[in-house]
């Protein structure tokens, strides 16, 4: 929280926010695969100068790692990507999870607005988030949401590359360009092969 817990309830006084899903790869241990700790970091960021400026900041951290996959299974996941044929590519992004895991994500962020609506979250100005699932379930329990703010580009780490590409392609939220079937197909990052 930064500012004062009591202006999260005023909907007149600007809230930015994040709802961050746990990723101790990246958040804990640096790993370079994906968005999360970058992300992470802007947002706080983001928040600090929202709450300098007269507003107030809010993370809310879950315990959903992996896409609600799990430690070992977003592992197995990052190992399979890296592994396949031709390396790891944006095309192949959301198939090795599910042939891994079954499915390509298993949060059910339904319930996640529940913590904003105990803090008392009724608006929020600038959500720091390129996820529509997270802002589908915000905006269907009754909660504003002003602006959405995507990852900017600078701070997407080289072997994250194949994880915006991809989710760029999927439709997530953002200001790049989406990249045509002929960029996804390309190996991005290291390969271990």
């Amino acid at each position: 929280m930064f500012g004062s817990i009591g202006q999260l309830a005023d909907a007149a006084i600007p809230l930015t926010a994040r709802v961050h899903d746990e990723c101790n790869g990246s958040d804990v241990f640096g790993s370079d695969i994906c968005t999360c700790r970058p992300y992470l970091a802007h947002a706080i960021e983001e928040c600090i100068r929202g709450a300098q400026a007269g507003g107030a900041g809010l993370i809310v951290y879950f315990r959903k790692e992996g896409r609600g996959l799990g430690e070992v299974t977003k592992f197995l996941v990052y190992n399979a990507r890296k592994r396949q044929a031709g390396g790891d590519r944006a095309d192949q992004y959301f198939a090795r999870t599910e042939c891994v895991a079954g499915v390509q994500d298993m949060r059910f962020q339904e319930l996640m607005p529940d913590m904003l609506h105990w803090l008392g979250v009724r608006t929020i100005h600038r959500l720091i988030s390129m996820s529509h699932m997270k802002y589908e379930a915000i905006v269907a329990a009754g909660i504003t949401v002003g602006d959405r703010v995507p990852i900017p580009d600078e701070l997407v780490p080289p072997d994250a590359r194949v994880e915006m590409d991809a989710k760029r392609a999927a439709g997530y939220f953002g200001n790049a360009e989406v990249p045509d079937s002929t960029e996804l197909g390309k190996p991005k990052g290291r390969s271990f092969e």
